[in-house]
């Protein structure tokens, strides 16, 4: 259960980012957006998607929880500067991994 996301390593089970034995721990929501940005990088995932992937469970979908989650992790992935979150105007996001 691990990705690789440029040199960050993501340990999702653990729910960690892993640079250069340094260790960054995400939350459960952060660790399971971030799978689904994983899953599928480089392509544009739509709000709508992300919302229900992850809160539907809980039966509440809050309009600004993605965008606040999305900027957490945004500044832990900035230990890897090839690693960003983009915003697609009008549909979502995407996790863009620059070699």
């Amino acid at each position: 259960h691990t990705f690789t996301l440029g040199s960050v390593l993501f340990d999702v089970k653990n729910k960690k980012l892993i640079l250069n034995e340094e260790t960054t721990d995400l939350t459960g929501t952060e660790a399971r957006l971030l799978r689904i940005f994983a899953l599928s990088p480089n392509e544009a995932i739509e709000r709508s998607r992300l919302q229900k992937e992850i809160w539907e469970d809980e039966g509440v979908i809050v309009g600004r929880s993605l965008d606040m989650f999305v900027s957490k992790l945004r500044k832990k992935l900035e230990i890897d500067s090839n690693i960003k979150i983009v915003v697609i105007r009008g549909k979502g996001y995407r996790l863009e991994i620059s070699a």
